[in-house]
């Protein structure tokens, strides 16, 4: 691998290396366990043996990168912020895995002018019709909105596509993806790939004036990425409207016509919503402002009482299905038993470490790559090795070990099944018993779905 003078640079870092053969496929595989329901939409429309550059929006820190990382069909070559690459040996391995270091204003001034050397390896990789991946924000953020566009995307892409001039070259493919929660493991992922922005199309423009150009291939960029993922404009009422995603969602189906369950079916309804309460906000923000203080102390209700929005819109679970769910974890406890005993560590300890962490955008990335890289293979192989010296055929350690992973999911899953068991069912007594609080919250939910409905259907 060719060496910059540019600490974690490599000249020709789409190609792959030794690490990044062993390191990949054990990493994508643990990743996909990190998620729960997934689903993704729009493979077709990223072009195969072109330089594209994946543009996505950018919420949830290392998580957003791998993710088009393990989605998209060939190898991604990432840019990431530099402090991270100031130790030599973790600089070598950031950038077997295909990531260049950016220089922020932060990084001081000396600094900025390593940037150049970035940039035309960059614009390298697009030439060898390779994948390159910029978070067109420039950092990541903790709300569901796209944040102003930087323009060092659009600088790379017209130096790529310089030799090629008008010709079709370097393809922008934004991005949408939308987490179920940014921090909690087996939360949904809707990845969502919208159709390409050939850049030649403004190459005339370019030419005549640099900044028109970049400023229409901006433009052309945001109208392309709002629609592949949750954009609340609105600042103003931004916690209500989020948390009517929840609440009105299942009714917002039922009104567009929405049969289908699945993420993306969510998705739309979600949009359609946001899209109306927006117009709503801007024409007549007054009507709203009640909706909006209902939806606040709703969600207060239901935090205090330590559930979540499902349990009141099902009004609990009935007898005969809390008996049928308890009867199912009584049966199932021996493999949850199992799973707990030997998974236990590497689950918790990785959330123990992130309590640390003031960004709690980086959370899930800091328990991904603790548990897929470290905790879960050391404390894996540990085991096994216990227990093949405490036995004595090979096939009965080695499917000890192949099973440890399974199981730990498996009793993952009970935990999830267990908790909502308990607090379906409690919440269905107190309904029973006319608890005011809990008969006030499932009043709360309809009067906000009616008030909503009157509002935007």
């Amino acid at each position: 691998m060719a060496r910059s003078k540019v600490n974690g640079a490599s000249r020709c870092i789409y190609k792959r290396n030794l690490i990044y053969h062993l390191v990949y496929p054990f990493v994508k595989a643990q990743f996909r366990y990190y998620y729960g329901e997934v689903e993704v939409k729009g493979l077709e429309n990223i072009p195969r043996n072109a330089p594209v550059i994946f543009s996505p929006n950018h919420q949830n820190a290392l998580m957003d990168a791998l993710i088009v990382l393990f989605f998209a069909p060939g190898d991604v070559v990432f840019l990431a912020r530099a402090d991270i690459f100031n130790k030599p040996v973790l600089a070598y391995l950031l950038n077997s895995l295909k990531i260049l270091p950016v220089f922020r204003q932060r990084d001081g001034q000396a600094e900025l002018s390593k940037n150049q050397e970035i940039f035309d390896i960059s614009v390298e990789v697009l030439k060898n019709r390779h994948y390159l991946c910029i978070m067109p924000e420039g950092n990541h953020g903790d709300k569901r909105k796209l944040r102003p566009i930087v323009k060092g995307i659009f600088r790379i892409a017209f130096k790529a596509q310089e030799d090629e001039g008008s010709r079709p070259f370097v393809k922008i493919v934004p991005v949408g993806l939308d987490f179920g929660d940014y921090v909690k493991q087996n939360a949904s992922l809707f990845v969502n790939f919208g159709k390409a922005i050939e850049v030649s199309d403004y190459w005339e423009l370019y030419q005549e004036n640099n900044a028109k150009g970049i400023n229409a291939v901006k433009k052309e960029l945001i109208d392309g990425l709002k629609p592949q993922m949750i954009h609340i404009e609105t600042d103003a009422y931004y916690e209500a409207v989020q948390e009517l995603r929840q609440i009105f969602n299942p009714r917002m189906r039922e009104i567009m016509g929405i049969e289908g369950k699945r993420l993306s079916d969510r998705f739309r309804a979600d949009q359609e919503m946001i899209a109306r309460m927006d117009e709503l906000i801007v024409s007549d923000p007054e009507k709203v402002k009640p909706l909006a203080e209902n939806i606040i102390n709703y969600v207060k209700g239901v935090k205090a009482m330590k559930i979540r929005d499902w349990v009141v819109r099902e009004e609990g679970y009935k007898p005969m299905r809390s008996c049928w769910r308890y009867l199912t974890l009584l049966l199932t406890f021996p493999v949850f038993l199992y799973g707990f005993l030997t998974n236990a560590v590497p689950f918790f300890l990785p959330v123990r470490f992130v309590r640390g962490i003031k960004d709690r955008q980086f959370h899930a990335s800091v328990k991904a790559a603790l548990a897929m890289l470290l905790v879960f293979p050391l404390y894996h192989i540990v085991q096994t090795l216990i227990v093949g010296f405490f036995t004595g055929p090979w096939w009965i350690w080695v499917a000890f070990l192949f099973t440890l992973f399974p199981i730990g999911r498996a009793a993952l899953f009970w935990s999830f099944r267990w908790k909502k068991t308990v607090k379906g069912r409690m919440f269905a007594r107190k309904l029973r018993r006319g608890d005011a609080v809990a008969t006030g919250l499932v009043k709360q939910r309809r009067e906000i779905v009616e008030q909503t409905e009157a509002l935007i259907a």
